[in-house]
């Protein structure tokens, strides 16, 4: 395990931190989104500052000069951010099914990232209807993984805190590390069946996790 000391939690830049979070990316999902990683060029990074725009705070832990670790944050719902939301993950799909902007995706690649939207919709209407925020990525490469989700689930809480907030949610599946969620102390509060892996897992049952954390 790494020491905590060694992470320096910082603001995300897009210009300089987007190679350090693509691998961030791709050592927590390859192996429930390799169709998108391995059959699209420049969607991983789209999705990364998807999240970016859709978030309040998107923080990286850096260490040894890179960002090796990537947390957004969102605020609750309200009209103006949803629509935003819309907005943008719309824009996000259709530079994908069509083609157009940064990335290029192969069929395969589209039809598992339209299976991913759909399978994806359940965390939507069974979220609890709360005034919390809520983590929308956290993702870290492999080699540096021991406390650097901690660190980094230290700042957005304690910026939630400082927003006015008394409660953030999370949500995951059983695929993902939800253990960590819970050594950090949320709290389950929905399990579902998910289908969004159909492309990427097809033999596999996977269950969807909805987590809330008191602040």
């Amino acid at each position: 395990m790494a020491s905590l000391d060694i992470y320096k939690v910082r603001p995300f830049d897009p210009r300089t931190d987007i190679e350090g979070a693509y691998k961030a990316f791709v050592g927590g999902f390859h192996h429930i989104l390799w169709p998108i990683i391995d059959h699209a060029d420049g969607l991983v990074e789209d999705i990364i500052l998807t999240f970016h725009a859709m978030g309040a705070c998107t923080y990286v832990a850096e260490a040894e000069g890179e960002a090796r670790g990537i947390l957004v944050g969102g605020l609750p719902f309200e009209t103006a951010y949803a629509l935003k939301d819309v907005r943008l993950a719309l824009g996000l799909a259709w530079r994908c099914f069509a083609g157009s902007g940064r990335s290029t995706s192969r069929p395969f690649a589209r039809a598992c990232f339209r299976r991913v939207i759909l399978g994806y919709l359940p965390f939507e209407y069974r979220h609890p209807l709360t005034t919390s925020t809520e983590t929308f990525l956290l993702t870290s490469q492999k080699e540096w993984r021991g406390g650097i989700g901690r660190v980094m689930m230290d700042a957005w809480t304690e910026e939630s805190r400082a927003r006015g907030y008394g409660r953030s949610t999370v949500c995951t599946d059983s695929q993902l590390a939800w253990d960590f969620y819970e050594r950090y102390g949320f709290k389950r509060v929905r399990e579902f069946p998910l289908s969004a892996y159909y492309y990427s897992l097809p033999d596999t049952d996977v269950t969807g996790y909805i987590y809330s954390l008191d602040l």
